[in-house]
């Protein structure tokens, strides 16, 4: 008989927390609505004698994400500015923790280092909209490291 996943072992999107760590200063980031970090593979066409199609090999990565929080929080913005003045560039790193306990998966805690920001909003105002304010925000980032990994449900 084919297995069938438990639905309660789907992880909840809302079930996580998000940390930011500036200059060694670390953040619960509870603004946050949306995160995701991909890795975006670079690979160069492989040509090959004996056969009509061509191959694939990876020869490196991008990292790119997506983060979309509620406007409020200042360390962004901070960032921005000291890199005006200073010429320091706005580079953090984020911890997030997948969390939910209905799952038999457990806990993912995955750490995205060094990301850059694409842009920083500065300020903002919405006559026309009815919902409140929010910063949407593409980066990229060079490493990350998986400290907990989901268990294999059997």
């Amino acid at each position: 008989m084919p297995r069938v996943m438990d639905s309660k072992d789907a992880i909840s999107s809302k079930e996580g927390k998000l940390y930011i760590t500036i200059d060694g200063k670390s953040y619960e980031f509870a603004e946050i609505l949306k995160f995701d970090a991909t890795i975006e593979y670079i690979k160069a066409d492989v040509k090959r004698v004996g056969t009509r199609m061509n191959g694939s090999k990876i020869v490196g990565a991008n990292g790119k994400g997506n983060m979309t929080y509620y406007y409020h929080h200042p360390a962004i913005r901070a960032m921005a500015l000291e890199y005006l003045r200073t010429g320091k560039a706005p580079i953090f790193d984020a911890m997030l923790v997948n969390a939910d306990i209905t799952s038999a998966a457990g806990k993912q805690t995955a750490i995205i280092k060094n990301i850059v920001p694409d842009s920083t909003l500065i300020a903002k105002l919405d006559g026309d909209s009815d919902d409140v304010l929010k910063d949407e925000v593409s980066f990229t980032f060079d490493d990350f490291d998986l400290l907990d990994q989901f268990k294999t449900i059997n």
